[in-house]
């Protein structure tokens, strides 16, 4: 039976759609070279550039340059003082090596880090190509998504894996896309700041930029609102192609995310925040998945405090009503005290002590036979216009 806690399982098909967590911690797992003051496969935890500088992270091209500039670029859209942590893997090891080496950094972290950010740069680059990016990249994901479901569930840790699309052709055509996968804990990004071909040779993507915006965000801000401004790079490129030449439309459509620009605004935009998942799971978007995992946290965290509670039960050993209020009543408490008061859930202004947060005890479950106390626990999130259909003409008074 194992020892007393805490078990919530994630509903899924709801939406339907064809103490205060970190929401936004980030590690930088990445390719890199040691030097004298920054050692391979151990955490660092640094909040701004120039700390990471210190340890020796400097641009050198055929040392550190990806992983300073995937520093430098989350540091400018997430500003100083943001913490952020630094996990070394020789480059000699795969894409899917440095995956493995996440569970180092996310267990070293105490649940607090959230997101995985995968820095690829190899000591030789890639060139085997399948379905228009890098051979065995499903695989790559699959593995990231179990590893994130595993510190989901066993640590409470709630994960979620940004990849880039290492060795991506620049056709969209080529890409098999995500219409049937079910990796709702892993996004997969299109688009850097420098072009493949050149000294850099980039073949990976920006993963810092969006990482910086998600870290700078909360859980329910899409990192593509055109309201939080441009992001800060003023060059992005898909291959050797700038974004505005690009049908970014097609990569959407794919699901992976991407970048964009948009009519009478300067600067590039993230289009969306797609997770590598079919469209009709309820986590499809980062924000949903966000969202849920921070009441997911608060949720475990309040109920751990009943756990070997004495529980009042009735004359049929099930729980009594007042009791089971009162647990409900205090798990509503919590998540709308750190995430409706924030904005972060949809409360109905139209309905008297409406909150966005429902939580309803099983009175019905013989407590004397199983010692298990169950419930369900619902959030309301907020929607998003991702189209806006208006039409126009004049008003002459008729």
């Amino acid at each position: 039976m194992g020892k007393p806690s805490v078990n919530i399982a994630f509903e899924n098909g709801n939406i339907g759609t064809v103490v205060t967590s970190p929401d936004g911690i980030c590690t930088i797992v990445s390719s890199a070279v040691a030097n004298g003051g920054f050692a391979l496969l151990t955490p660092y935890t640094v909040y701004s550039l120039a700390e990471a500088e210190a340890l020796g992270i400097i641009p050198t091209i055929a040392g550190n340059y990806e992983l300073h500039k995937t520093i430098k670029e989350f540091y400018a859209e997430a500003g100083d003082g943001t913490e952020l942590w630094i996990y070394g893997v020789a480059k000699t090891k795969t894409l899917d090596e440095l995956v493995a080496a996440s569970s180092v950094v996310l267990t070293a972290s105490n649940r607090r880090v959230r997101f995985v950010i995968c820095k690829y740069a190899p000591l030789v680059a890639e060139v085997v190509v399948t379905a228009g990016i890098r051979t065995g990249f499903p695989a790559t994901i699959a593995a990231a998504q179990a590893i994130a479901d595993q510190f989901t569930i066993d640590k409470t840790q709630p994960v979620v894996f940004i990849l880039e699309a290492y060795n991506f052709t620049g056709v969209a055509s080529d890409l098999v896309g995500f219409s049937t996968a079910t990796d709702n804990r892993v996004a997969v990004l299109i688009g850097d700041t420098e072009t493949r071909t050149g000294a850099t040779a980039s073949k990976g993507a920006a993963v810092g930029v969006l990482a910086g915006r998600i870290a700078s965000n909360q859980v329910h801000v899409n990192v593509g609102r055109v309201k939080d401004g441009a992001l800060k790079p003023l060059t992005f490129y898909v291959v050797d192609t700038p974004v505005e030449q690009v049908n970014v439309d097609a990569i959407y459509d794919k699901g992976f995310i991407t970048l964009t620009t948009h009519t009478g605004k300067s600067g590039y935009f993230f289009v969306d925040d797609m997770m590598a998942c079919e469209v009709s799971d309820d986590y499809h978007y980062l924000t949903r998945r966000r969202v849920i995992d921070k009441a997911y946290v608060l949720a475990n965290q309040t109920l751990t405090n009943f756990i070997l509670d004495t529980v009042p039960l009735n004359n049929e050993g099930k729980i009594q009503a007042a009791y089971a209020k009162a647990l409900e009543a205090e798990v509503v408490r919590v998540i709308a005290q750190e995430m409706t008061a924030k904005g972060e859930l949809s409360a109905d202004a139209t309905v008297a002590n409406d909150n966005g947060v429902e939580c309803v005890i099983d009175v019905t479950n013989n407590i004397a036979q199983d010692s298990t106390i169950k419930g369900r626990i619902r959030v309301r999130p907020h929607g998003y216009g991702r189209f806006l259909e208006f039409t126009i003409g004049f008003n002459t008074g008729q």
